[in-house]
């Protein structure tokens, strides 16, 4: 066959899409023979082969679908991935804990899933596996540490921290876009919050500000937009990269991913070289200031945001554990992408959520005025600790609304997956589940973080006062803790592996 690629390669249109049909008819027959699951787990049938339930997990409908797995199904429970692979669906405590904590060295990413990341985002942390992944996750675990986070909210010119900084310019501009009381006006608060957030992630972590409130049409923020639409469009097909590698010539890999007939595949591609341009730009800056000595505390981050820190302590590491440019411009487009886009979409989901209630809007409003009446100049990291109402509607708003839905592993060896909610089946129960090398595991915090035998009874309603005064024993049910790293919630993951 590589002797047929080699000629059809920008060389005959016919030959290039019937060498692309022979390709992709002979990735579809792989995928077709891959191993089923090797116990029958009851589940839905599956709507599509080509797609699987991936329109299901997604879509606008994605929580009534999961709600319709538990009280179906219970919680776990065996649905189709695209091109018809078995995977396991999951909430269960034990299962999450074994595939996350206890045995995690049996499980990672996916390769495919890794390669689409790297192939949008660069080398950076989340589009890594295995030891390269621990050993860049050494490297920036300091920066992380919440001996750093203090100090990075301290004073700017003495007076005002970063995020409360960027706080006071976020809710400017939107008294200015509501009017006063005679013309108020309605106000679509995400492009404010997703402004803020940006610009929160520019200046604490790059040292650079976006400018994300001068009612500019900000090119990094739009191109983070369509990131997210295209990808969750070509995230289906992402099971076929890691068989591309392995097809023809590099100029006809080239052709391939180019014209490869996947909706999404050219924009997502365009969005990822606005990124990548936005990164280097701020890299070169960056660079370039520190070489010329400046005193970085005139600028955005006063020369303690995040990526300062790591291209200092670039410079005096050794050879083995070096950040290369590649590398950095890896991390930093996935900084800023997670960091912004899951940020804004919380702060304005708990803004919703506020507004739509006035008991717990007004019981916060009066905990924070109460607080900074007597504590005027306090505006430190520290003081936050002393405002508990609000950190239990942050909990609540996280626990119930996680900006990122699911995560996902897939068995690197044979091994077995316990329970701690048995699963119910014509032969029996079962405890545990026996899985082989190459089972796909998604686990669904959504759920998770919802589910009644862990939360309770009222565990789809928003109640921040189960937070308050309660150890984390008293919040879940007996035994039940989720192997989160956060609050006993799956919303930052679990793990060595879970969110920075």
């Amino acid at each position: 066959m590589s002797t047929l690629l080699e000629y059809s390669s920008f060389k005959s249109p016919i030959a290039n899409c019937l060498v692309l049909g022979a390709c992709l008819a002979a990735v579809a027959y792989r995928l077709a023979h891959r191993r089923t699951l090797l116990v029958d787990i009851p589940g839905p049938p599956s709507p599509s082969w080509v797609t699987g339930h991936f329109k299901n997990l997604f879509g606008f409908d994605a929580i009534p679908f999961y709600e319709h797995l538990v009280s179906n199904y219970g919680p776990t429970v065996k649905i189709k991935a695209p091109f018809g692979a078995d995977t396991i669906w999951t909430i269960d405590p034990a299962a999450m804990h074994s595939v996350l904590v206890k045995d995690r060295v049996n499980f990672d990413r996916s390769k495919g899933g890794v390669l689409l990341l790297r192939a949008v985002m660069g080398p950076g942390l989340i589009a890594l596996r295995g030891e390269e992944h621990r050993i860049h996750r050494k490297i920036l675990n300091p920066v992380f540490v919440m001996k750093y986070l203090r100090e990075l909210v301290r004073a700017i010119d003495m007076h005002m921290p970063v995020f409360m900084n960027v706080a006071e310019r976020a809710c400017d501009a939107i008294e200015k876009e509501i009017g006063n009381e005679d013309t108020s006006n309605d106000v679509d608060i995400f492009p404010w919050m997703t402004a803020a957030a940006l610009e929160l992630v520019g200046e604490a972590g790059l040292g650079y500000s976006f400018e994300s409130f001068e009612r500019k049409r900000n090119k990094y923020s739009v191109a983070a937009r369509d990131i997210i639409q295209y990808f969750i469009k070509v995230a289906p097909f992402g099971v076929l990269l890691p068989f591309i590698p392995n097809i023809g010539t590099p100029s006809f890999r080239y052709w391939l991913v180019q014209y490869i007939p996947i909706p999404g595949v050219r924009q997502l591609l365009e969005a990822r070289d606005i990124q990548n341009s936005q990164a280097e730009e701020i890299l070169r800056a960056r660079q370039e200031l520190l070489a010329s000595g400046h005193d970085l505390r005139s600028e955005a981050g006063r020369g303690r945001d995040i990526l300062t820190l790591l291209m200092k302590a670039n410079e005096t590491e050794g050879s083995e554990n070096r950040i290369s440019h590649e590398e950095m411009i890896g991390h930093m487009n996935i900084f800023i992408f997670a960091g912004h886009e899951t940020t804004s979409t919380a702060m304005s989901r708990m803004l919703s959520i506020l507004a739509s209630s006035k008991r717990i809007q007004d019981k916060l409003r009066e905990e924070v005025q109460k607080y900074f009446t007597e504590h005027a100049d306090d505006t430190h990291h520290d003081a936050l600790l002393e405002l508990p109402y609000l950190d239990a509607v942050i909990r609540e708003t996280l626990r119930l609304y996680a900006p990122v839905t699911r995560l996902a592993r897939v068995s690197q060896t044979d091994t077995v997956i316990p329970l701690k909610y048995p699963i119910n089946t014509p032969n029996g129960k079962l405890t545990s589940i026996p899985v082989k090398r190459g089972t796909h595991i998604m686990m669904n915090v959504t759920m998770a973080n919802r589910y009644q035998e862990i939360w309770g009874e009222q565990a789809n309603e928003f109640i921040p006062e189960r937070w308050i005064g309660n150890k984390l024993e008293e919040v879940t049910g007996p035994g039940a803790h989720l192997p989160g790293v956060y609050s006993s919630m799956m919303t930052f993951g679990g793990g060595p592996a879970a969110c920075m």
